[in-house]
């Protein structure tokens, strides 16, 4: 096999005679996509169903496929069955959330059927987005190789644009038109991201069901045993559980997913949102990683159903005492639980027992066998007898990573459809989608009155009547070390951040202060001293090393915003976030000149990222993006 370079050229011939071919991608990065570009030989993407990619994993007479999950990809090539239009084969990798340079390793293999036959090590780039990796390119009628390593820092929008594809539709035709409309059809759209088409494809099965518009608790159990190495190694644990986000965001109504380990033992993780599932599992059993809780590392290496089972029964029932309790309608919970079976007739016995004392409960079990072995009663739900009603399913299936997301998520959804319609024709009175509880989401452009603070809850947001002080106290529970973040946009353009480092300042820019660093007691306050001179305040907690991982949860933090005229906004973590070190908790926005707005955001950072939010000029804002903020 040869080691190649980058910038080296080999000729294909000089490797193999053949020209059925593999492009083995292996990249350990958080959030990377893998893509091909077929194009001409000026480097002009020949047609655009020659950019294949996760959504469209083959070229139209087949003569390129794609196979794998996001961290592996194969690329399967048959030459001779390629177009003559097409001269340039460029493998390439993106990132939507962090560099391409944040991936630990990476390689990319070249192969025929007689095994490999070059290599292609990757440099860790910088802070490029998108990286040309290998190229397959014709030259006076023969084909090479090329390691070319090549970084973009504009991401897959500027690749797009530099092998002359369209990224979004055209512009309206101007006066005088044209004399006939063009022939090329608008390009499928790369732009969507991957969650979004996700997103997409859960709707549509939802519709199709019968259930759009139903709210559901989200719970997901993944299988940590020791059989499952393989699966961590290869990312297809971290694939899994980033397709299973979009069904939370659909579902749950804090659009997340609540989180378990188990193997022997089990280990309660807290919520999975879209962002802190970004880089949650390495490339081992989460017991054999660093930096982990106790409870994880106590995991073990067999397979235990039952216990995980139970904790999973009693979360459940606390947050349905909880909606009982205020009078709210009856809220499903749905359980996702993936395991690679190895499930023996004593474990059986006791899984048929749990399904069964929670058939008039509220909540359905959905278990999905990873791979063919030993599933015990599970592959027998169908027909399991001494249930008022059927609250469970199974399917199995060797390779998850071969499932189109529309067929994933058909399988998951499909009978709980049908279980949640019948166990609302069981409960005739109470149930159904459930009504808003004690704290009411506020609608965008309603406002506070003074003296009646008004609860935030996920993604609401209330309108504030200008004021001239505006203070956000930080409070938890606790003698933890948690710090106040105020990252600010003023109207001038100036970008910062006011923080335990930089107090800020009263009457000079950034007009904002810091009561200090509070390293025990649960309370810290920044003053806007003149909102007037603000665009833009992103309030956000960093919770240091020493607290250890799950201080959010346990601290139970929240924001208060008060002003002069005594209007207050209360914005608390509805997620139990149990292992990152940041949260971005609400922003408040003063660019209406008529009155101030706060949102409730709360967006957690990756798994041990100590990287601060990232707070953009126009009001955006990123996880995991700003500099590292390192306090023991």
């Amino acid at each position: 096999m040869q080691i190649l370079i980058t910038g080296q050229k080999v000729k294909l011939s000089a490797l193999t005679p053949r020209t059925q071919l593999q492009v083995q991608v292996h990249l350990q990065h958080p959030d990377i996509d893998l893509a091909l570009f077929g194009l001409s030989a000026d480097s002009q993407l020949v047609d655009d169903r020659y950019f294949v990619f996760f959504n469209q994993p083959a070229s139209p007479e087949g003569a390129i496929t794609l196979s794998g999950n996001p961290q592996q990809r194969t690329f399967s090539i048959d030459l001779h069955r390629l177009p003559g239009t097409v001269e340039r084969l460029m493998f390439t990798a993106t990132s939507d959330s962090q560099p391409v340079g944040a991936m630990s390793s990476g390689t990319v293999r070249l192969s025929d059927t007689s095994g490999p036959l070059a290599e292609y090590t990757l440099a860790r780039a910088g802070s490029e987005k998108a990286l040309m990796l290998l190229e397959l390119y014709r030259h006076s009628g023969e084909w090479r190789v090329a390691a070319v390593g090549q970084g973009f820092s504009g991401g897959l929008k500027a690749l797009i644009e530099h092998f002359g594809g369209e990224v979004t539709e055209p512009p309206a035709s101007v006066e005088p038109p044209p004399p006939s409309p063009p022939v090329r059809p608008p390009p499928p759209s790369p732009v969507l991201s991957k969650l979004d088409l996700r997103k997409k494809s859960v709707s549509v099965v939802l519709t199709k069901a019968g259930i759009q518009g139903v709210q559901a608790r989200v719970m997901v159990v993944m299988d940590a045993s020791g059989s499952m190495d393989e699966l961590y190694r290869s990312g297809t644990v971290q694939d899994t559980l980033e397709r299973l986000i979009p069904v939370a965001m659909k579902l749950d109504d804090n659009e997340a997913m609540e989180f378990w380990y188990y193997a022997s033992h089990f280990a309660q993780m807290g919520d999975l949102d879209e962002h802190s599932v970004i880089g949650l599992v390495g490339e081992s059993r989460p017991q054999n990683q660093s930096g982990q809780s106790a409870a994880v590392k106590a995991l073990g290496f067999g397979n235990n159903e039952p216990p995980v089972m139970r904790d999973v029964l009693d979360t459940h029932r606390t947050y349905h005492q909880q909606d009982r309790t205020v009078g709210a309608a009856t809220m499903p919970t749905l359980v996702l639980f993936l395991t690679d079976g190895g499930i023996d007739a004593a474990t059986s016995r006791q899984i048929e027992q749990l399904i069964k004392s929670s058939t008039g409960e509220p909540l359905f079990w959905q278990f999905v066998g990873l791979g063919r072995s030993g599933f015990g009663v599970l592959e027998k739900l169908d027909t399991l007898k001494g249930r008022e009603i059927d609250n469970s399913g199974f399917f199995a299936v060797n390779d998850i990573t071969k499932l189109s997301d529309d067929e994933l998520y058909q399988r998951l959804l499909s009978q709980f459809a049908v279980w949640w319609q019948a166990w609302q024709r069981r409960k005739p009175s109470g149930t159904g989608t459930p009504t808003p509880s004690v704290s009411t989401p506020t609608a965008r452009g309603s406002k506070v009155s003074a003296g009646r603070p008004v609860t935030l809850t996920k993604s609401a947001s209330v309108s504030l009547q200008k004021a001239g002080t505006i203070t956000t106290a930080l409070e938890w529970k606790g003698n933890g070390d948690l710090d106040l973040y105020a990252f600010y946009v003023l109207k001038d353009g100036t970008v910062g951040k006011v923080y335990y480092k930089d107090k800020g300042r009263k009457s000079k820019p950034p007009y904002i202060t810091l009561s200090g660093d509070s390293r025990t007691a649960g309370r810290e306050e920044i003053i806007l001293h003149r909102p007037e001179l603000l665009a833009h305040v992103l309030i956000a907690a960093y919770s240091a090393v020493k607290n250890g991982l799950g201080s959010f949860a346990s601290y139970k933090p929240q924001a208060v915003v008060t002003d002069n005229l005594g209007q207050q906004v209360i914005v608390p973590l509805l997620n139990r976030n149990h292992f990152s070190f940041w949260v971005a908790i609400t922003k408040l926005d003063f660019t209406d000149s008529s009155q101030n707005a706060v949102s409730h955001v709360e967006r957690y950072s990756g798994f041990m990222i100590e990287n601060s939010p990232k707070l953009h000029a126009n009001g955006t804002f990123e996880m995991n993006k700003g500099p590292v903020e390192f306090k023991k």
